[in-house]
């Protein structure tokens, strides 16, 4: 640290800094975490935050979805193992993608991310990103089913699902179950959301939002 208590511009460790006390504080405010307050908690200069991060939507992906145990995940790397699965396998793959990514991030990391995304529509974009990157996107460019754009959500309304009752509510007999166990019981679901025929009906815009054509590709 500097004389002032502040660790100074090109310190080695003030960017892992940022970082640690971004996740911290997303985790705790949501999106609407005061960047200063971000700098004050890192011991740095508010100049600083922005030498390494352009904005917070930038410091919010890097902390909270890119950054896993202070390593980068390689999210194009998991987007091909999914792609190249077997479709009959695709369900359990991404099941299994999720819950290792996520256990290994931790459930602090997890809850920072929802918490954030209901508390601003601009934070919504990272972890739309994400899901649809590097789990969903190469669902949808392999299979020409009918209604990816519809398949596409189901599966993340039951990913999202399944990371609420598992990292935040902590619902025991879900957080309590292995990997294994989890791509038993939820693969299946996400194999027939993926790849299974759908019932016809008929899909209501919600207010305020365009219509999504049914149409393959995005």
């Amino acid at each position: 640290m500097s004389p002032r208590g502040r660790r100074p511009a090109g310190s080695p460790d003030a960017r892992e800094a940022i970082l640690v006390a971004a996740r911290s504080a997303f985790a705790r405010d949501g999106y609407k975490t005061s960047l200063r307050g971000v700098a004050r908690e890192a011991g740095v200069d508010p100049a600083l935050i922005h030498h390494y991060f352009k904005d917070r939507a930038t410091l919010f992906a890097q902390a909270v979805i890119s950054t896993m145990a202070g390593e980068d995940v390689d999210v194009a790397a998991r987007a091909e193992a999914i792609a190249l699965l077997p479709a009959e396998e695709l369900g359990e793959g991404i099941v299994r993608s999720y819950l290792t990514l996520w256990d290994g991030a931790g459930a602090e990391r997890f809850a920072a991310v929802l918490r954030a995304a209901m508390s601003s529509d601009e934070a919504l974009a990272p972890f739309r990103d994400f899901i649809t990157t590097g789990i969903l996107g190469p669902l949808v460019k392999r299979f020409s089913a009918d209604r990816p754009e519809l398949r596409g959500q189901l599966i993340a309304s039951q990913l999202i699902g399944l990371g609420m009752a598992r990292w935040v509510a902590r619902a025991d007999h879900v957080a309590a179950l292995d990997v294994d166990g989890a791509v038993a019981l939820i693969g299946p679901t996400i194999q027939r959301y993926a790849l299974g025929e759908l019932p016809p009906c008929a899909e209501t815009p919600v207010s305020g939002a365009p219509a999504v054509p049914a149409a393959p590709g995005e």
